[in-house]
């Protein structure tokens, strides 16, 4: 065969195998689903007042939002959801439905707060969070939840004693075997990490879960003990990403520290979990953002032009890095009484700059 003939063909070959790939990432790129905007206010959701509810799914729709995250309360004693909070769920996912949005039902448990020494958790507690956490799905099973959430932000201490990670991995599987055996069709979404350790009060995520998952800091066994190779259970993997000193794209250290400005890193580190087979990789790559938000009061406050530029910023980073939904915490700051004020509305109700580009992004 000539010689020019021979290089003719090979850049064709070249070429076409160029345009396959191109072809195959287009059509990767159309078939991920775009990212979800979701927003959380249990205050005003789960109100028996119907002025609060009727603003917070009135913005819910103008916003087009297609995820609302509630939580509800366990004391560490109780086996069954009270009849009251049921109830105010139910009418919650009903209100969602009608705004066509789906609800995420979280778990507030601050079991260890106040504690001087850390709460030994026992089996015991593990079974009466089990119980807990089945009443919960045998409640909601006939609801078409967005998901359940495990456990919140157990890498701060008032949520979890921080001298046993590996004991939470029981819990939180404990939660999704209840969650999965009555109520199997809905999504169960793992790990909820506070961002970073901003005081001696918390260990940063990344370092967090590797304790956990019995990891050393490059994703192998730590031993090769049965007991070191646990599985975090999980359909997903949900991350909190507020940071309000730095901007959406400004990285922190160490990089075990999950802020918005580390998403791409803490991205990097849940999937090596999962190359690890210490959580499926199908929920290494099914990422959820449930609380982001700037505060609007005290010393962590942003001002509202700045956190209007930060927020759209921050959006259109999470959706590069494929992350699944994000969810703004707060729509209407609450009284001053309350320390957590990040809302997107004034308590007159006046409109911030927030508020305006959230209801914008797409």
């Amino acid at each position: 065969m000539p010689y020019p003939l021979r290089r003719t063909r090979g850049v064709l070959l070249l070429v076409l195998v160029a345009l396959l790939l191109l072809l195959a990432g287009a059509r990767e790129a159309s078939a991920r689903a775009p990212m979800v905007k979701g927003l959380q206010d249990t205050r005003l959701v789960m109100s028996d007042v119907q002025a609060d509810r009727d603003l917070f799914w009135k913005k819910a729709r103008q916003a087009r939002v297609g995820r609302v995250r509630v939580l509800v309360s366990w004391d560490g004693r109780a086996t069954k959801l009270a009849p009251d909070v049921a109830f105010r769920v139910r009418r919650a996912a009903d209100d969602a439905a009608g705004a066509d949005a789906r609800l995420v039902v979280g778990i507030y448990a601050a079991v260890n707060r106040g504690r001087a020494v850390p709460r030994r958790i026992t089996g015991t507690l593990i079974s009466r969070f089990s119980r807990f956490t089945a009443s919960m799905g045998s409640e909601f099973s006939d609801l078409s939840l967005g998901a359940y959430l495990t456990w919140n932000e157990p890498n701060f201490r008032s949520m979890w004693p921080l001298n046993q990670p590996r004991t939470w991995v029981r819990m939180s599987n404990a939660a999704y075997r209840s969650f999965k055996r009555t109520d199997p069709d809905t999504k169960v979404y793992v790990g909820e990490p506070a961002p970073n350790a901003r005081t001696s009060n918390a260990v940063e995520p990344g370092t967090f879960f590797r304790r956990a998952l019995c990891l050393d800091s490059r994703y192998r066994s730590l031993n090769r003990s049965k007991s070191c190779r646990t599985k975090l259970l999980g359909d997903g993997f949900a991350i909190h990403t507020h940071d309000f000193f730095k901007g959406p794209t400004t990285r922190r250290t160490p990089a075990d520290a999950w802020t918005m400005g580390n998403l791409a890193g803490a991205m990097r580190q849940i999937r090596a979990l999962g190359r690890a087979g210490r959580i499926t990789k199908k929920a290494s790559r099914n990422v959820h953002i449930t609380e982001f938000a700037y505060r609007t009061h005290g010393s962590a406050r942003t001002p509202d032009a700045r956190a209007a530029r930060w927020l759209r910023q921050a959006w259109n980073f999470a959706r590069r890095e494929g992350v699944a939904s994000m969810t703004w915490y707060q729509l209407q700051d609450p009284g001053p009484s309350e320390e957590w004020r990040s809302g997107m509305l004034t308590g007159s109700g006046r409109e911030l700059r927030t508020w305006r580009t959230f209801r914008s992004l797409r």
